[in-house]
């Protein structure tokens, strides 16, 4: 008799979990001691359970969950498990999972749509970076285990995608300093609780050079704080990033993207935070050839390296700056070629700063250049050559119409702000003598009027054989630019005799 009293009971509670649900879950959860909570749950069908406005502490909530149950349910594990419109916390979620609390648990399929992720944990100092996940399609997910004690003697290897996280600056929430247009994590769920990484690959990031960049590693340093001796180092077993670019931003606005791409590959990373990224990474530039046809320019076969000094250097002192260092074999504009290339470019908070090295016409190439960060964009450039052929220019820039041949050193400078240029000036020196000839002046002296008299077509045929064919001992051009004039002067000595010639240039309406 004693059974009949017992059995009604289990059916009244059976009964009453099937119309209710939510009272045996808030029971469960007690006896759990977990710190989770719900608003609502209700029955979708044989088996299928759906449980709205949950939440786990201050690490995660979820607008609704659908749960699937199968007879797997008696050994710790769910068929299926639907999560829509969730947001957590990856800092809070680890030491939730750290406290012990949780129950083991093994879910055969996890989808998880509309939801975010707060990265709040890559390092001290970097900000939060929302990772969205299932936005335009439901991430799927197999075989996942949650709880101290759930592991697996075979885990399953998971993947997931990370797309569009872009860093902004401090300064200006809508200039972007690093994006990231795709991330493909391979991990296990107890190795990523873990800290470990079994591949992280990194497809088309871009770094903004600009002084908003430095402002976000500022930020990031003010907030570093030295790491635990208990915090667990990240690691990561294969780190690839493919297809980087490099981006000039001036006050929030990519200006001018380079024509170079960067890349780095390495094993078995340790980083007690992904600020340390930079350091423990080599990043070279592969080589390539650059053809843009529109301006018949070539360059053959650039390559280089690429150094990252955002907050501290290798030696741990405190850096920053980037540093591209390039090379290339050749690089040809129409007919003219310089070889052995080299430019080294450092950007820093002041400004972006470079030198270039080449050997063109049997002589010596350099340059320089600086671009500060400042309100009217100042910026100068300059180049010089030591001992070059003259006639390697002007036969590949002014094939048949002017012809210089000389060994020559040169001097050009230019200033600017912005779009205006402030001022320069330029000069060439003939200190071994050589050739002066402009084939093109014989085309004028054909087109001296017929009807002109003998003495004025004499005239004006002397005048201009002194310039079309003229051999000098020494010389200089000299060239003066100061807005908004010009002037350029020409001076050569020869047994000839000497061929000073000006040019004045104004505006018009001067």
């Amino acid at each position: 008799m004693t059974r009949r009293p017992i059995l009604i009971s289990l059916t009244a509670l059976t009964a009453l979990a099937l119309a209710l649900p939510s009272i045996p879950l808030h029971l469960l959860l007690f006896v759990a001691n977990l710190p989770t909570s719900f608003s609502s749950a209700s029955w979708r069908g044989i088996g299928e359970l759906e449980i709205r406005g949950i939440q786990h502490g201050s690490a995660l909530r979820i607008k609704a969950v659908t749960i699937r149950f199968d007879p797997t349910l008696f050994r710790g594990q769910l068929a299926e498990v639907r999560l829509y419109g969730a947001e957590g916390w990856l800092s809070r979620l680890e030491n939730t999972q750290s406290t012990g609390q949780s129950l083991p648990l093994r879910i055969h399929r996890l989808m998880v749509a509309d939801s975010t992720l707060q990265l709040d944990n890559l390092g001290p100092g970097i900000p939060t970076a929302p990772l969205r996940l299932g936005d335009t399609t439901p991430l799927l997910f197999t075989d996942v285990h949650f709880g101290p004690n759930a592991k697996s003697d075979s885990p399953t290897v998971q993947s997931a995608t990370i797309e569009r996280l872009i860093f902004y600056s401090p300064n200006d929430p809508l200039a972007p300093v690093l994006a990231f247009p795709k991330i493909d994590i391979v991990f296990t769920w107890d190795e990523l609780l873990h800290h470990h990484i079994r591949s992280l690959i990194i497809s088309n990031p871009t770094i903004y050079l600009g002084d908003d960049l430095f402002a976000f590693v500022d930020r990031v340093q003010e907030k570093k704080t030295t790491p635990s001796p208990s915090s667990t180092p990240y690691e990561i077993g294969y780190f690839s990033l493919t297809d980087g670019d490099l981006s000039v931003s001036i006050y929030g606005q990519p200006v001018l993207p380079l024509p170079v791409h960067f890349a780095a590959e390495q094993r078995n990373l340790a980083l007690s935070d992904f600020t340390q990224l930079q350091l423990s990474t080599r990043f070279t530039i592969p080589p390539s050839d650059l053809k843009y046809p529109d301006y018949d320019l070539s360059v053959l076969n650039l390559r280089g390296n690429l150094y990252f000094s955002l907050g501290q250097d290798s030696q741990g002192k405190r850096a920053k700056n980037v540093v591209p260092t390039l090379f290339a074999d050749q690089i040809t504009f129409r007919k003219l070629t310089a070889e052995n290339l080299s430019i080294a470019v450092t950007v820093n908070p002041q400004g972006i700063y470079g030198r270039a090295s080449a050997l063109l016409g049997g002589g010596s190439l350099d340059g320089g250049f600086s671009l500060e960060f400042l309100s009217d964009l100042p910026w100068s450039a300059w180049s010089s050559t030591s001992k070059m052929e003259s006639r390697v220019i002007t036969d590949a820039l002014t094939p048949g119409s002017f012809q210089l041949q000389s060994k020559v050193d040169a001097l050009v400078s230019v200033n600017a702000q912005g779009k205006n240029i402030r001022g320069g000036y330029g000069t060439i020196s003939f200190r071994e003598g050589g050739r002066l000839q402009i084939p093109a002046l014989q085309a004028a002296a054909d087109r001296i009027p017929k009807d002109w008299s003998w003495i004025k077509q004499g005239s004006a045929r002397a005048a201009l054989e002194v310039i079309r064919n003229y051999g000098f001992a020494e010389g200089e051009i000299r060239a003066v630019y100061q807005p908004p004039a010009g002037r350029l002067t020409l001076n050569l000595r020869g047994p000839e005799g000497k061929r000073d010639i000006t040019l004045n240039w104004l505006p018009p309406g001067s």
